[in-house]
């Protein structure tokens, strides 16, 4: 390096110095006469020309040295990463970055049994899948970047359940400060509030019941999205999809195109969310059918007590509308949802390589619903975080590893799905009616964030049901028609959770 050479150069001189002024003594250690007459001619008076050249020449070494200092500095501050939940390694000149990053969620929790017990799988209702249980939620690895030119880039993949699956793997490319911002890879198709939020900042274990009823998975698509980089204020965002990233099958021709819209201003010291959103859905040619169906509020159980079955369709329809409200610790949080089915008729006769793929045949199009509302508040102190028309980090503001108590949350949500649906007058069963089954759920969760990039939450559920396939299995004595055949259970389950 330059600074070792000078370094070289500066001892050099150094010792010349010290050699010149020890020839200069005599034999008894006095200055030699000759050397004296020399020294007495070097300590002459400088000229002033002199003088400045000797300060234009200090001047410059001063100038190199502080240069190479800089370059040190420079090239230090690339080496060195940024810690953001894991090393983050940022070369802003040339416009790269590199982040590790992942996550983990163990899962534990109770489901009830609704009505009698009973042993092994009964009407479609395996007992043994309910009670006590265990799993790891997710275990997700990956890592995400920059790319010099506006380019961006995700990659996560899911390691639950000893098996690999993908997460966000997105190409992304939008220029500084720019409005435009295009999406290639897989990740969710613009369909609600929830569902675009990350379920590490959710305020419950389990998105909303809509986001499992109505299958909402990442999907391989483009999106190109207008946004709002310098106030956040909105975001209106298009794409076309194909089917998931992890489906084996080369007839992957089900497809879905998607729009979403939210605007989010301030109303005084309050943070609004308006949001609305609509998805055309295309089934796959050889499976022309549709199913809704959905967990009791957590998926440590396989089981489900609402369920429309397959239904024959060559694909929906749907529609949302979102809100949300952000004052200072307290948040509100509504969105509803209908979709409309395209279903087939008796008699249709389907295209080449298509069929019903074991759907049901209804007399006219069925239609279903959800919606839910929760209401959450910081015991101590937060306001929940938000970006780009989605629910963002939380920042902790007395962390517990420096003395406070970490970031404590309570929420409450009042969640509601609809999978009944008479299509035409008859007894109550296809073609003339789905059963699928009302689902009410009451929930309550704790979170607790000791730090920002930790978590551990508790929830309750407790979950009402009125009709579906499994109504007649838990009370097969009622003289209740079994569309209105009521029963309810409770869920109680617990998360730990740590990001990198």
């Amino acid at each position: 390096m330059k600074f070792n050479h000078l370094t070289r150069a500066l001892l050099a001189t150094s010792a010349l110095t010290f050699s010149a002024a020890a020839l200069a003594e005599g034999p008894d250690g006095s200055p030699d006469a000759g050397e004296a007459e020399v020294q007495v001619a070097r300590e002459a008076p400088a000229t002033n020309d002199e003088l400045a050249a000797k300060a234009a020449f200090l001047e410059a070494q001063v100038e190199a040295l502080q240069e190479q200092l800089n370059d040190l500095k420079s090239a230090m501050s690339k080496a060195t990463p940024s810690w953001k939940g894991a090393p983050q390694y940022d070369d802003k000149d040339a416009g790269f970055s590199f982040k590790p990053k992942g996550f983990m969620q163990y899962d534990a929790g109770y489901v009830g049994t609704p009505g009698p017990e009973r042993a092994g799988t009964v009407g479609g209702l395996n007992y043994n899948n309910l009670g006590w249980n265990n799993r790891a939620r997710r275990l997700v690895i990956g890592a995400e970047g920059s790319l010099p030119g506006g380019f961006g880039y995700k990659f996560e993949l899911n390691f639950a359940q000893g098996q690999v699956d993908y997460e966000d793997v997105v190409l992304t490319y939008q220029r500084p400060h720019s409005p435009i911002q295009v999406t290639i890879g897989n990740f969710y198709p613009l369909s609600s509030l929830e569902t675009m939020t990350s379920s590490r900042l959710g305020s419950f274990m389990e998105r909303t019941s809509f986001t499992d009823a109505f299958n909402y998975n990442r999907r391989l698509g483009l999106a190109v999205a207008l946004l709002d980089p310098a106030q956040d204020r909105y975001t209106l965002t298009a794409g076309v999809f194909g089917q998931e990233i992890n489906n084996a099958s080369f007839n992957r021709t089900g497809w879905q195109a998607s729009v979403r819209a939210t605007y989010s201003p301030m109303l005084g010291s309050t943070k609004l969310h308006l949001g609305a959103n609509f998805q055309h859905r295309v089934a796959q040619r050889d499976a022309q059918n549709v199913q809704y169906r959905s967990r009791p509020f957590t998926q440590i159980t396989d089981q489900r007590f609402v369920d429309t079955g397959l239904i024959a369709a060559d694909g929906d329809d749907i529609a949302g509308v979102e809100f949300g409200a952000i004052m200072k610790s307290l948040h509100f949080a509504a969105e509803a949802q209908q979709v409309w089915v395209r279903g087939y008729r008796p008699g249709h006769v389907f295209g080449v390589n298509n069929g019903a793929g074991g759907g049901l045949f209804y007399a006219d199009d069925p239609k279903f619903r959800s919606a839910y509302a929760e209401v959450g508040y910081y015991l101590t102190g937060e306001t929940r975080g938000y970006k780009g028309g989605k629910w963002d980090r939380t920042k902790v503001l007395h962390p517990f590893d420096q003395g406070g108590w970490g970031a404590i949350q309570l929420n409450a949500r009042f969640d509601y799905l609809d999978l009944d649906e008479r299509v035409a007058a008859g007894p109550i069963a296809a073609p003339n009616y789905v059963n699928g089954g009302k689902q009410y759920g009451y929930e309550l969760s704790l979170i607790w964030n000791p730090m920002d990039y930790v978590r551990f939450m508790a929830q309750y559920a407790h979950g009402a049901f009125d009709g579906g396939p499994r109504s007649a299995t838990v009370n097969p004595t009622s003289t209740t028609p079994v569309n209105r055949r009521s029963f309810d259970l409770d869920t109680f389950a617990v998360r730990a959770q740590l990001e990198f």
